[in-house]
């Protein structure tokens, strides 16, 4: 198996390229990862493919597909991280103790890194079926990436998705919702406050409700490997002018969704009766639009991939649980579209994804590349 400087360089080499998302410039991510395929001594089959203009998706092959065949897959983009929070350049890569800091450790340049040493190693030993690393652009926003992945037909007998677990087996994943809510009044000067039909004010009203939305969907929603469905105010805009009364006000809103009988079936219907009942009871007009969305799942825990993942993650490590994800991926994307049974595996907490200081167990790089590796011949032979 390849040193743990392989995966931490490599690891810091991905986090060294910039790939905030938005805007989405994920360009220089796939550079690196392209000159690492061909030049290596793996007879990779080597695609790189535009989403969008400077968005490519980045696809090796190695082996011989007769034979069965495994995807580690991830996303290249990083969620935005502002630099005056850092203690230092959220992209130039440092450790301390045994921890890798950047944004895009944990969130997932890291497990990138670890699939990648770990194909190598596989290939690199008389491979009996294929490995397939797909890299995508856009998971933080609108998925593209993958869909056009699936779209163009990508296909394998199981896919890992590289998703900060803890080295533990997630089978399980919440899906979100974001609403724009617009609330409606009469503007008007400050001074003449009794011409006005406050936005503002309504806002203020709004907000409460919306924490008593939330508080029943925290005890009305269960799953046993998710925590309960959140609805949460996540941006605000209202006002023009510090003399000017508002007319407008504007909440955008997201509603994390558990899969199963258990969950919110139809927001959208649930938000709409609410609104309605808020809007009569507390005189607003107000109007929604849902403005994203991405799918809960689950799988079987006790399906064959799932075992299979387990008992090298248990050999290896005292990790392996099955467990929940608490945020949104590209799993649903794999396993419900592209019809890949689909789990999430990689080093990392989503407790330090997206945060400052964002970082990763360097011990986690490590045993992550051997858990794929030792996946990879248990599966493949």
């Amino acid at each position: 198996m390849s040193s743990r400087d392989e995966v931490v360089d490599l690891a810091a080499a991905l986090v060294g390229q910039p790939s905030e998302n938005p805007p989405g410039n994920e360009a220089p991510v796939a550079t690196v990862l392209e000159e690492r395929f061909r030049s290596s001594p793996i007879d990779y089959e080597v695609t790189v493919t535009d989403v969008e203009p400077g968005r490519p998706n980045v696809v090796a092959r190695a082996g011989d597909p007769d034979g069965g065949s495994v995807l580690l897959t991830g996303h290249t983009d990083v969620v935005p991280a502002s630099r005056d929070d850092w203690n230092g350049d959220p992209f130039e890569p440092r450790i301390v103790d045994d921890r890798l800091i950047g944004r895009g450790t944990a969130d997932m340049k890291g497990a990138i890194a670890a699939q990648i040493v770990a194909a190598e190693a596989y290939a690199a030993d008389d491979p009996a079926g294929e490995v397939v690393l797909a890299f995508a652009v856009d998971e933080e926003r609108d998925g593209a990436g993958t869909n056009a992945l699936v779209d163009a037909g990508i296909d394998a007998d199981v896919a890992i998705l590289g998703e900060p677990t803890e080295l533990d087996v997630c089978t399980a994943q919440k899906g979100s919702v974001w609403y724009r809510i617009e609330i409606r009044g009469e503007r008007a000067h400050a001074g003449t406050p009794d011409r006005a039909t406050s936005a503002a004010t309504g806002l203020g009203r709004l907000l409460g409700a919306i924490d008593d939305l939330d508080a029943d969907r925290r005890e009305n929603t269960a799953h046993d490997l998710l925590s309960p469905e959140t609805v949460t105010v996540t941006e605000v805009e209202s006002g023009s002018a510090p003399n000017v009364v508002p007319g407008e006000a504007v909440v955008t809103v997201d509603w994390r969704l558990l899969p199963g009988e258990n969950g919110t079936g139809d927001p959208d219907s649930v938000l709409s009766d609410f609104l309605s009942a808020v809007a009569s009871a507390r005189g607003l007009d107000v109007t929604f639009e849902r403005i994203a969305s991405g799918r809960p799942a689950e799988v079987d825990p006790e399906t064959k991939p799932v075992r299979v993942l387990r008992r090298a993650a248990t050999e290896i490590t005292d990790r392996g649980a099955v467990g929940g994800f608490d945020a949104w991926t590209d799993l649903p994307v794999l396993a419900i579209d592209g019809s890949i049974p689909t789990v999430l595996f990689g080093p990392g907490s989503i407790t330090d994804a997206h945060t400052v200081e964002e970082s990763v167990p360097i011990s986690e790089l490590h045993d992550a590349a051997r858990v794929y590796r030792s996946f990879l011949d248990r599966w493949l032979g």
